[in-house]
């Protein structure tokens, strides 16, 4: 396994990216351009520990790349974070962490970590995977922007 950590400082409150995170419909607006995943398409329920699916990743919203199973190993409100495990394709294990913590009142460090196990490919998959996680927090910044700038 190797493992990829990505930070940002995100120009709202915790709270607020807290809430965003719990939903379907903020990872496809965070992955949107790079991957889509119609099976959660719709979806405006939170997330719940234990849960499991399986649905057909799509590069570019374009080409069917794997089918991608995603268990929510859990979600806590009170440390602001999901633990998550997904496999499909090559990737033998993608044990992902998203975490939210206050940096004052009107600013929040959102983090990504994923611990990746693909096998033969895993120091081919680790690059991808980091420009990946890059783009989700440029999109992150366009979401804080658009829809969840600090209550005055």
């Amino acid at each position: 396994m190797q493992r990829v950590h990505l930070e940002t400082i995100l120009p709202t409150d915790a709270d607020q990216v807290w809430a965003a995170m719990q939903y379907p419909v903020t990872f496809l607006y965070v992955c949107r351009g790079l991957f889509g995943m119609p099976a959660l398409s719709g979806r405006s329920t939170p997330l719940r520990a234990g849960e499991r699916g399986t649905g057909w990743l799509f590069a570019f919203h374009v080409f069917p790349a794997y089918r991608h199973t995603l268990e929510i190993r859990s979600v806590d409100a009170a440390s602001r974070t999901i633990v998550t495990h997904e496999y499909g394709g090559v990737l033998r294990a993608w044990d992902h962490t998203l975490h939210v913590e206050p940096v004052d009142a009107r600013s929040c460090r959102y983090s990504d970590t994923v611990d990746i196990d693909a096998g033969a490919l895993t120091a081919i998959v680790v690059p991808i995977a980091t420009g990946i996680y890059r783009y989700r927090h440029r999109r992150w910044h366009k979401l804080v922007a658009r829809h969840l700038r600090p209550v005055s």
